[in-house]
């Protein structure tokens, strides 16, 4: 069965030992800030521990959308922007007297390729103001949004953009909205 896992994802055996090891540390380092210095959660802490690893060594193999640090350091940044942008909107809009909704749904047609790009995508959407990503067939993500009137579509090109350049992905092309 490994050698199979190997095969498939043109690992040799170190490298796999090695990727185990760095998500083992990042696990259990969670582990750790979940439940403190408490030794006797580690009775479930390591078994968690492994689970998580074999799980995500499955679910998100080696090579399945490496990550740009240079990428990442943009990405960042945008990212607390947009979600401290998105709260305050949402905010201004429960306590708002007046009626501030117009929502619809809209569809978008990504370039981005299939895997972690695109879960990583569907899933930041929502974290762009006024907007929740609602339904995902192939690589067209249908949008819930409060406004219609927002800039949806600059912001939605915006993060695949972002998100490209984070994947190590060329820029998107020009989507036919």
């Amino acid at each position: 069965m490994i050698t199979n896992y190997l095969a498939a994802h043109h690992l040799r055996l170190a490298d796999l030992a090695g990727i185990a090891a760095v998500r083992f540390v990042i696990f259990s380092t969670v582990w750790f800030l979940l439940t403190g210095s408490e030794m006797k959660s580690w009775l479930v802490g390591i078994p968690a521990v492994f689970f998580a690893v074999g799980l995500s060594l499955y679910l998100s193999p080696p090579g399945c959308g490496k990550l740009s640090f240079v990428g990442g350091c943009f990405f960042i940044p945008f990212f607390l922007r947009q979600s401290f942008l998105s709260g305050i909107d949402v905010m201004r809009r429960t306590l708002s007297p007046q009626r501030l909704i117009n929502p619809g749904l809209v569809s978008y047609t990504t370039t981005l390729p299939p895997g972690a790009p695109l879960i990583f995508f569907v899933n930041t959407i929502s974290l762009l103001p006024g907007t929740l990503s609602a339904d995902l067939q192939g690589n067209t993500v249908t949008i819930h949004t409060i406004d219609q009137d927002l800039p949806i579509w600059t912001n939605i090109q915006n993060l695949e953009g972002r998100i490209a350049v984070l994947f190590n992905q060329h820029e998107p092309k020009e989507n036919n909205l």
